[in-house]
């Protein structure tokens, strides 16, 4: 989906601009996935498993800026990639076609600005632009500062899947199922 173009104040005085992500972000979009996944260990791949090509995010980012109830957002301070964001659908039958999955990326470097809150923000509001009634997303067991957030934001805890992450050093650790009920 094609959204317009929203700029936000960060908490540092910058100015961050909430945007669809195109086809010619696809090589700033693998370095960020790359660089986020190096940051944090609640994220699903490895920095190394970040493997996809230019060509192949650039087909990935045209369906989703094609597909009238997904988007992908990206967050731009100074000309710099910063993070994304996602609205996926569940699934097109009548029964789940309400339901739509979420998210969310952000460099450690601008963490604390205000830039996760407003791409949730923006999201949902679009989410529910798009028809969807409510968003679900999996955090992992240990990301306190993503859960909180996500509470924060009106999402609660629906279950967990135990040992759903298994790290190189052989330790697993749960993730949480979430939801956030929008209408």
């Amino acid at each position: 989906m094609i959204f317009e173009r929203k700029m936000i104040h960060l908490k540092d005085g910058r100015t961050c601009i909430l945007r669809p992500a195109e086809a010619e972000d696809s090589k700033a979009m693998i370095e960020c996935l790359r660089t986020v996944s190096s940051e944090t260990p609640f994220l699903l791949r490895n920095e190394d498993e970040v493997t996809m090509t230019i060509e192949a995010e650039e087909q990935f980012l045209k369906a989703k800026s094609e597909d009238p109830r997904e988007i992908m957002m990206a967050a731009e301070v100074d000309g710099e990639l910063s993070g994304n964001c996602a609205i996926m659908s569940v699934g097109s039958l009548r029964r789940i076609s309400h339901r739509c999955g979420f998210a969310i990326s952000l460099k450690k470097a601008y963490w604390g600005l205000g830039i996760a809150s407003a791409l949730m923000e923006y999201a949902f509001l679009l989410a529910k632009e798009m028809g969807y009634e409510q968003v679900e997303l999996e955090v992992v067991d240990g990301n306190d500062r993503a859960k909180s957030l996500y509470e924060r934001f009106g999402f609660q805890e629906t279950g967990k899947n135990c040992r759903a992450l298994k790290y190189d050093d052989g330790s697993y650790r749960d993730e949480y199922r979430m939801v956030k009920i929008l209408v």
